[in-house]
């Protein structure tokens, strides 16, 4: 039995970008699990190296617990602080090592969707090569799934969730108009569907109110 889930990631994670107080994913998965202390340990912005310059406090100190791990649209940026799919998933292999040895259990996810034609790096030529800042995102998403599998780790997978969404129906219900972060509706249905992956896909006992 587990008594902490650390939501770990960047503002998909957060929940940023015009929610109210309450309204992002991992917020309202703590309110379906009442007994279970649910920590958001997301930042805007993060790559994954970011992330693991934060562990010790944001994530470490919260073992053992399930953690929810979710990076990837930041480290495929066009700055300096960009970090190459082989970086990548080294730090994934890092951030399952240190979880693992204070005796936590991972969940990898994917980041989610981004609408190219939205999002302000449209017409940077960096991101032709892959057809958009997406498809240079989804070499991420791929290691991520990737490692999940070679780690044994359950996988969430959040873009399948969201891409799924977006192509049977319209965009901005679960996309905001900045082409990267989710919507209300879009927090609600990740916060229901990862409750439900928990307690289909991990040993613990979890229980909605």
């Amino acid at each position: 039995m587990i008594s902490t889930i650390v939501a770990f990631g960047d503002s998909i994670t957060q929940g940023a970008n015009g929610l109210k107080p309450g309204e992002g994913w991992v917020e309202l998965l703590g309110e379906s699990l009442k007994s279970f202390k649910v920590r958001n340990a997301g930042i805007g912005g993060n790559t994954s190296a970011e992330g693991i310059a934060r562990m010790i406090t944001d994530v470490l100190a919260h073992m053992p617990g399930l953690v929810l791990v979710e990076f990837g649209g930041n480290d495929a940026v066009h700055d300096a602080r960009a970090v190459s799919v082989e970086a990548f998933e080294k730090n994934l292999k890092t951030i399952h090592e240190q979880i693992k040895a204070k005796g936590g259990e991972v969940i990898f996810m994917t980041f989610s969707p981004v609408i190219n034609e939205w999002h302000a790096w449209c017409s940077d030529k960096y991101y032709k090569k892959w057809g958009g800042l997406d498809g240079c995102v989804e070499q991420y998403r791929e290691i991520t799934r990737k490692m999940a599998k070679k780690l044994n780790c359950p996988l969430f997978d959040l873009d399948k969730l969201i891409r799924e969404k977006i192509m049977a129906g319209k965009k901005e219900y679960y996309i905001s108009k900045d082409g990267v972060h989710l919507t209300r509706s879009a927090n609600k249905l990740i916060a229901e569907s990862v409750l439900n992956f928990i307690k289909e896909n991990t040993k613990y006992e979890v229980s909605g109110t």
